[in-house]
């Protein structure tokens, strides 16, 4: 009798706990289920359209690329205007050769060292001072010192703020040529198309590659 009563109430407990283990994840669920806030809710869906739009995130880069003083911009515009410095050169070889007797058709490349260099105007102001120094000996011995102080000179009025005056521009160094050419098979064309190439542009001959051109 006293083992059946225990046996029902062990029952009794163990049902008590499982019902209880439901009512706390029945509270859990419904928590849950209650619509997060207004700033909240916006905070998650403006994170989940960054995450779903990548090309958002990439819209700032693009704009800043357009904008011409940027360094990324300067530089493909120097890019740029060295390789129509180049085209310019290739096309002027590339007439001139035409018409030169026993070379035929060719094909130009040339490449440049460096880009297209800016020197600018600068004032230099010297001024000069003398110092009587005496020694320990009762002498007297002159000291000289000079001072140079350099500055840019600016274009427009004193104080305006202009650009740099350009004193003069050096072109950008040649570093190599090759020509194609359809006489490229003589040593005597080879010759002369490497004796022209140095005479134009002071460039040494080994720096020159002629080549027989192929159709």
């Amino acid at each position: 009798m006293w083992k059946s009563g225990w046996k029902i109430k062990k029952e009794w407990v163990q049902g008590k706990e499982r019902w209880m283990f439901l009512l706390v994840c029945g509270l859990f669920l419904l928590i849950l289920s209650v619509p997060a806030g207004s700033g909240e809710r916006k905070a998650r869906e403006a994170a989940a359209s960054a995450l779903s739009d990548p090309k958002e995130e990439n819209a700032g880069d693009g704009a800043l690329e357009g904008v011409s003083g940027l360094p990324g911009s300067a530089a493909r515009k120097n890019q740029d205007a060295e390789r129509l410095y180049e085209q310019e050169l290739e096309e002027r070889v590339r007439e001139i050769l035409r018409h030169v007797d026993g070379v035929g058709e060719v094909d130009v490349m040339i490449t440049l060292r460096s880009s297209k260099e800016k020197v600018i105007h600068v004032d230099k102001d010297k001024s000069r001072s003398s110092t009587e120094e005496k020694d320990s000996a009762g002498g007297t011995r002159t000291a000289l010192t000079e001072d140079i102080k350099e500055s840019a000179l600016l274009s427009g009025s004193a104080g305006s703020g202009g650009d740099p005056v350009i004193e003069k521009e050096l072109l950008p160094e040649i570093a190599g040529i090759v020509i194609s050419a359809q006489g490229g098979g003589s040593a005597q064309v080879r010759a002369e198309i490497s004796e022209a190439m140095v005479a134009l542009f002071g460039i040494p001959a080994h720096k020159i590659k002629v080549l027989k051109r192929v159709e």
